[in-house]
C-alpha cells in the first residue's frame, strides 16, 4: 500500500486495539506478527511467561492473564478491555468456551458471527456434521463426508454390532462445548468396535454427545476462508506433505495449493452454516481416485497461517479491517506452490515417527533424515518462525527444543 494511502490506513489501524490471547500458540504467533506488521496495536496474552508470541517484536504490549477457569479471569479481562480501551478480541476455542454464559456481554469485540448458535455450531464437531447430515432440501451438503454416526446421548450408547458396520479404526470425537466436567475436545482413536464401545461407556461420564467417524484414506489438505456478510473476502489451499504423526496428524510441512473441487464443496458447507469470520475446512483427498471427505472445521485461527501469509493471503489483517468496517478489496488469487515449515519441534518429531515404525524400510526411514537436511538447507523452503524482522522466535524455539530433545 504505497505512499500516503498506506499511512492513512496505518493511522486508523492504531486507535484500535485488539487482544490476541494464547500468544503459545502458532495460529496466535502468525497472528500477532499480521496484525502488528499491519499497524494494529498488538496486546499479546498468555498464562505463561515462557509464551513465544510474547517475544515478537510485533506485539505492541505483552501480558500475563489468569487461567481461563478461574475465578478472577472474567473481572480481569474486563478490567483490562476498559483499561486498554481494546476494540477486538481474537479468541482460542477455550477463551470462547469460557465466555459462553455471558456471550452477549463480549460479542461486540468478537470479529465473528454475533449469533451464538452459529459460532459456538461451528466449534462443535458434533453440530457440525448435524447440521451438514440432517439439513432440509440441501443435499448437496451432505456428500463428501465420511462414514458417520451422532451419538446425542451417551447414556444410549451404540452397540458393538452396529460399530462394526464402520470398519476400523473408528474416530471418536467429543466437544469441549459439550463436556458434563470442564473436559476439552478430544479424539479418540479406536482399532476396534470392542474397544470404541469401552471408550463410550468410559466417556460417558465426561461428556454428553460424540460423534463417531468411520476412516477415509488419503492425504490432508485444507480450504480456509474469510466471509464477512456473506461476501467472500478471501481464500487460499494447502495440502500437508509431512504430518506428525507420520500416518496422519498434525500439518508439519505444507504448500500451497489449489483444488476447485474441494474448494467449492468446502465454500458450499460453510455458507449452509451461516458462517462469518475465518474458517478452515480439513480434508481427506484421495489423488488416485480423487475422492475426498470433510473432516473437522476449524473456526478461528489455524496452526499453519504462516503458509498464507508466505503466499499473500493476510486473513487477520482482512478479517480485523472487515470487522472495523474498512471493507478491504477480496484476494482472488494466492502464490501457489510455496512451501512452509514447523521446523522445530515438528519436522523432527515426523522424522522420529517414521524413525520409529517397523513397518517401513530401513532405506524409507534413512531418507526421512537425509530429506530433512535437504530441505533445511532448501532456500526455497519458508520456516514458520523465520518470519522477517522477527526472527527472534525461531532461535528461541531452537534454544528450548534442544534440551527436551536430548532427555527423550
Amino acid at each position: 500500500m504505497p505512499g500516503n494511502q498506506g499511512a492513512t490506513v496505518m493511522s486508523w489501524r492504531s486507535q484500535l486495539p485488539v487482544l490476541v490471547v494464547e500468544a503459545q500458540a502458532m495460529g496466535s504467533i502468525a497472528t500477532i506478527r499480521s496484525l502488528g506488521r499491519g499497524g494494529y496495536p498488538v496486546h499479546a496474552c498468555a498464562t505463561r511467561m515462557d509464551a513465544l508470541g510474547l517475544l515478537s517484536n510485533y506485539a505492541h504490549t505483552k501480558i500475563i492473564c489468569p487461567d481461563y477457569d478461574q475465578d478472577n479471569f472474567l473481572p480481569w479481562l474486563r478490567q483490562y478491555i476498559q483499561q486498554n480501551n481494546i476494540r477486538a478480541i481474537i479468541p482460542s476455542e477455550g477463551l470462547l468456551l469460557t465466555l459462553r454464559p455471558v456471550f452477549a456481554e463480549f460479542v461486540h469485540l468478537l470479529p465473528f458471527s454475533n449469533q451464538a448458535n452459529i459460532l459456538y455450531g461451528g466449534m462443535s464437531k458434533f453440530d457440525l456434521f448435524k447440521s451438514l447430515l440432517e439439513n432440509d432440501g440441501h443435499p448437496e451438503v451432505s456428500e463428501h463426508l465420511p462414514p458417520s454416526l451422532l451419538v446425542p446421548n451417551l447414556t444410549n450408547i451404540s452397540t458393538i454390532a452396529e460399530l462394526e458396520t464402520f470398519g476400523t479404526p473408528l474416530y471418536i470425537k467429543a466437544d469441549g462445548c459439550y463436556s458434563s466436567n470442564g473436559a476439552t475436545s478430544a479424539v479418540y482413536k479406536s482399532y476396534s468396535a470392542v474397544e470404541a464401545h469401552d471408550r463410550l461407556q468410559h466417556l460417558a461420564s465426561r461428556f454428553r454427545k460424540v460423534l463417531i467417524q468411520g476412516h477415509v484414506s488419503g492425504q490432508g489438505v485444507g480450504a480456509f476462508f474469510l466471509l464477512w456478510n456473506g461476501q467472500l473476502l478471501a481464500e487460499f489451499m494447502h495440502r500437508r506433505l509431512h504430518e506428525v504423526p507420520h500416518t496422519g496428524g498434525v500439518s508439519s510441512f505444507r504448500e500451497s495449493w489449489w483444488h476447485p473441487g474441494i474448494r467449492n464443496d468446502a465454500l458450499a458447507k460453510l455458507k449452509h452454516l451461516g458462517w462469518q469470520g475465518v474458517a478452515m475446512m480439513e480434508y481427506r483427498w484421495d489423488k488416485a481416485t480423487d475422492q475426498f471427505y470433510l473432516i473437522e472445521m476449524n473456526g478461528r485461527f489455524w496452526g499453519s497461517l504462516h503458509l498464507a501469509l508466505y503466499s499473500g493471503v493476510d486473513f487477520p489483517i482482512l478479517l480485523l479491517d472487515a470487522f472495523h468496517g474498512h471493507l478491504p478489496n477480496p484476494v482472488e488469487n494466492f502464490l501457489r506452490g510455496v512451501r512452509c515449515r514447523n521446523t522445530f519441534p515438528k519436522e523432527v518429531e515426523y522424522v522420529w515417527s517414521r524413525l520409529k515404525d517397523p513397518q517401513l524400510s530401513l532405506l524409507s526411514r534413512l531418507w526421512s533424515m537425509i530429506e530433512f537436511f535437504q530441505l533445511s538447507m532448501d532456500p526455497n523452503v519458508r520456516v514458520d518462525l523465520l518470519f522477517p524482522r522477527d526472527k527472534r522466535l525461531y532461535w528461541e524455539s531452537l534454544k528450548r527444543f534442544f534440551p527436551i530433545f536430548w532427555k527423550c
